[in-house]
């Protein structure tokens, strides 16, 4: 049920923001906007205010803005010339190229968003990075990832402390409280005599304190730059074959959402920005039936000075989901391999 709400929320939030950026920018472009729907599917709940229907539908998986002039009508009523002056085909280009970025670009205002929370409300005591084999670290059941809260009767607060501390109780024994997956645990630990001074066996990472606004909305924006890089460095290689291809559908989401849910709201934090990142790049790729092929066709009709027939923008967007239900068909079987469904 955790992951269930966890997954809800965290991808609900996601698209919500996504599907919000398009719905701003088409209103400050005067863009006529007919629905703004969260899910697909059946509507669960809707309203209408100021002529635009607002609508949860059952399946919470994607969203959408639909507006006058760029899909297509489902009646008479949303059936409008190119030239009216609410119709997204009758805006200059960078207002239409505005306007589709919009949810993207809100992907990644919201990561950093995430990130100045995390920077700013969260701090991580000194933790295991690694523990040597055959150690007395390995041999009282210290884990990489263990976040220290005391030792030896004492709180610790910086990696400096847990080193003194283990470093005065030579051949003593000492009891280690750690926090792991959410839950204390305390050990009792042996450390060996090194020249004169304890001995445990372990690798420990700083701690993160808690930062103010500036710094970490400076951090924040770092982070997520560096995150956005590392990922198209992924797909870079991915696509040329120099690393294998891993993806993750839905299953393999609700999945990682679940497991990080036991570890803590921070880590839930970190995973929301690296969701929202993903899905930011995601539909800046060049599919039709994604921003990033919407982007495409406007620069492609802009360059030759007239829009696309009809019938080739069809032939682009049916390519385009062809190849987004096959890709997510991939992933849904890398999923299921993952859980080892088909064994």
């Amino acid at each position: 049920m955790i992951t269930l709400v966890a997954f809800v929320v965290i991808f609900g939030t996601i698209v919500l923001v996504h599907e919000l950026g398009h719905f701003l920018a088409a209103k400050a472009a005067g863009i006529r906007v007919y629905e703004f729907a969260i899910g697909f599917g059946p509507a669960l709940v809707s309203t209408t205010r100021k002529g635009t229907k607002y609508s949860l539908r059952i399946v919470p998986l994607g969203g959408f803005v639909k507006m006058a002039g760029m899909d297509e009508p489902v009646d008479y009523h949303e059936d409008v010339p190119d030239d009216d002056p609410e119709s997204f085909q009758s805006k200059s280009l960078p207002w239409r190229l505005g306007t589709i970025a919009a949810g993207p670009f809100m992907n990644f205002v919201l990561a950093i968003a995430l990130f100045v929370l995390y920077f700013m409300l969260v701090s991580v005591p000194p933790m295991v990075t690694t523990v040597e084999p055959n150690s007395p670290a390995h041999r009282a059941g210290l884990l990489p990832g263990d976040l220290f809260i005391s030792v030896d009767g004492q709180p610790v607060a910086e990696a400096d402390e847990v080193v003194r501390l283990i470093q005065g109780a030579a051949e003593r024994e000492m009891e280690i409280v750690v926090r792991r997956q959410g839950s204390l645990v305390t050990l009792t630990a042996v450390p060996d005599a090194a020249n004169g001074q304890g001995w445990l066996g372990v690798a420990i990472s700083e701690a993160k304190p808690r930062y103010p606004f500036l710094t970490s909305v400076r951090a924040g924006a770092v982070q997520t730059w560096r995150l956005t890089t590392q990922l198209i460095g992924e797909i870079g290689r991915m696509i040329s074959g120099r690393q294998p291809v891993e993806i993750s559908g839905p299953i393999g989401i609700v999945q990682i959402v679940g497991e990080t849910a036991r570890h803590g709201v921070p880590q839930l934090l970190i995973l929301a920005v690296i969701l929202n990142v993903n899905l930011g790049l995601l539909n800046l790729l060049p599919v039709p039936v994604l921003d990033g092929g919407w982007l495409l066709i406007l620069v492609l009709e802009a360059v030759r000075g007239k829009p696309l027939r009809p019938e080739t923008r069809g032939i682009a967007q049916f390519v385009g989901l062809a190849l987004l239900i096959a890709l997510m068909l991939f992933a849904t079987f890398k999923d299921l391999t993952r859980i080892n469904l088909f064994s």
